[in-house]
């Protein structure tokens, strides 16, 4: 099993960036996704995600959302733009204080399905996309509520 964790404290508050994180279908946000349908609601609702140029969408399955600690948990299924197996993400917020929140996302897969693609190749691009997402993240929340 491989596992890489993604922690960071950004200028935004806990409860917007949590608005945003729980709307789990909704990535209106994130520049990186052309488009989004959802299927379902609540726990086991999927989002596929049409990435730019790309026709095979990356599938993700809500597993858990909990609005008390703040933290959801999904999977990302293999096939489209996904190489990585049993790919499961939780992630979780918490108020760093003056307007600030920590995101913390765990991630964890067992193996790659591609030849040639080593699993630390896939950690690097994986941790370089979750911070920058968080970033963007925190900047939509800026936007909204300036």
């Amino acid at each position: 099993m491989y596992e890489f964790t993604v922690e960071k404290t950004v200028d935004a508050p806990v409860d917007a960036m949590w608005a945003l994180v729980s709307d789990f279908a909704n990535l209106d946000w994130f520049d990186g996704a052309a488009r989004v349908e959802k299927s379902g609601e609540g726990i086991g609702q999927r989002r596929r995600i049409f990435m730019p140029g790309s026709d095979d969408p990356v599938e993700e399955e809500l597993l858990a959302l909990d609005d008390d600690s703040r933290s959801l948990q999904y999977a990302v299924h293999e096939g489209g733009m996904n190489v990585m197996r049993d790919y499961r993400v939780v992630a979780k917020l918490s108020d760093a204080g003056a307007g600030r929140c920590h995101a913390r996302w765990q991630a964890s897969f067992s193996g790659v399905s591609v030849e040639g693609v080593e699993p630390d190749m896939m950690i690097g691009v994986m941790t370089d996309t979750y911070n920058k997402m968080l970033e963007t993240m925190a900047a939509a929340c800026v936007a909204r509520e300036g």
